[in-house]
């Protein structure tokens, strides 16, 4: 009776005994399934070497919703894999100037300005005009509609805020 790894692990009267072999070597078999799954994990995790389906999983981890249908296209998984990237930076600077900048240059690979005329001001600072308007300027869209890039703006901005988009170019850069 020749054991496995998980077998050779019991006292030898133990491993003699046929009930006791036999469930070892199904539970062996079931370790073995789990381990294979499990051994390429830490590669999963890395988002530079993920699968195409772990990036769409991955991505719903940071509430980013990729489309899986697009996942077999390497430039469309490398610009997913540079806006995982992104919003996992971004998190902290969420709703911020410098959030919306970071994700919107992922988002279409172009420069972005945000220009905010929000911010916190110390006594005696001067303190421009209210405004509720916020103006997004971008070279290009990236291959995105204005309306994409108003729905996307308007997750990201505070509620009430009205935008002033300006795309320089209306193409992408890709």
């Amino acid at each position: 009776m020749s054991g496995g790894w998980l077998l050779a692990q019991l006292p030898a009267v133990m491993g003699r005994d046929p009930v006791i072999s036999g469930f070892v070597r199904g539970f062996e078999e079931i370790a073995d399934s789990v381990r294979g799954q499990i051994a390429d994990l830490e590669h999963e995790l890395d988002v530079g070497l993920a699968s195409p389906e772990m990036l769409v999983y991955l991505a719903s981890w940071l509430g980013v919703e990729l489309d899986a249908t697009r996942v077999g296209d390497a430039e469309v998984r490398e610009a997913q894999r540079r806006l995982i990237r992104a919003v996992g930076q971004a998190l902290v600077w969420r709703g911020t100037r410098h959030g919306v900048e970071t994700l919107l240059e992922a988002l279409t690979g172009s420069r972005v300005e945000v220009i905010d005329p929000g911010g916190i001001f110390a006594p005696g600072d001067t303190v421009p005009a209210a405004t509720d308007v916020v103006v997004v300027r971008l070279d290009h869209t990236g291959g995105l509609s204005e309306r994409q890039l108003r729905a996307f703006l308007a997750e990201e901005l505070p509620i009430g805020v009205r935008v002033d988009l300006r795309v320089r170019s209306a193409g992408g850069a890709g």
